[in-house]
């Protein structure tokens, strides 16, 4: 799918997804409604890949909040890259989703939002201090799907969607074994899931985990 040539946006989108690598071509924060169609519909061509390899049920994808993360990224690395705005336009250069947070739009927003961990950590490298961090963090605190390798305070976290969902239950599971996060495994809604997820191959495939349940 490629889009019409100007669509910065959609090429940035598809070169994150493809590429896990930020391309921006100028200060271009504006986007058309075309260039977004042309972006939401990339999304869903990846969601339905995917989805293929969801267990149980995947729900059906949530093109508005697959836009709305694509959004929040595509500006987020423009703010980055080309400061010209003030701290106070953060919060309307980056609104927040004003929908249902079910698991559809979990899963739908997460094709883009599991880039923001990079980008928050980037930032850090260039102003500890820059404003930005913050609405960014804050973004990950409600999406924590997406920022399972990126250091929160777990006490602070809503798990009532991911409780709800055996389907997202279980990516996140996953997800929790493949980025090797202790202090999520070892929280009551996913301890006993990983703990039987690992079985008796537990030693092989995450042996801190393991060897902490022997010591508990």
């Amino acid at each position: 799918m490629a889009g019409h040539t100007d669509n910065y946006f959609l090429k940035m989108i598809q070169n994150l997804r493809k590429h896990e690598d930020v391309l921006l071509y100028d200060n271009i924060l504006n986007t058309t409604v075309e260039d977004e169609k042309e972006v939401v519909d990339f999304l869903n061509e990846e969601y339905s890949l995917e989805a293929l390899n969801h267990p149980y049920q995947s729900p059906e994808f949530n093109s508005h909040a697959s836009l709305w993360a694509a959004k929040t990224v595509y500006i987020s690395a423009q703010l980055i890259l080309y400061r010209e705005n003030k701290d106070a336009d953060l919060s309307t250069l980056l609104p927040g989703f004003t929908s249902e947070v079910n698991t559809a739009a979990v899963l739908s927003a997460d094709l883009c939002l599991r880039f923001l961990p990079d980008l928050i950590i980037q930032l850090k490298l260039i102003d500890s201090e820059d404003a930005l961090i913050q609405v960014l963090e804050a973004t990950l605190k409600q999406w924590h799907y997406s920022s399972v390798r990126y250091t929160q305070d777990i006490d602070l976290l809503d798990f009532a969607v991911v409780n709800s969902d055996p389907c997202l239950h279980q990516l996140y599971c996953n997800r929790i074994v493949q980025q090797r996060s202790m202090a999520l495994a070892k929280h009551p809604v996913f301890y006993d899931s990983i703990r039987s997820q690992l079985g008796i191959y537990g030693s092989e495939l995450w042996n801190e985990f393991s060897l902490s349940n022997h010591s508990s």
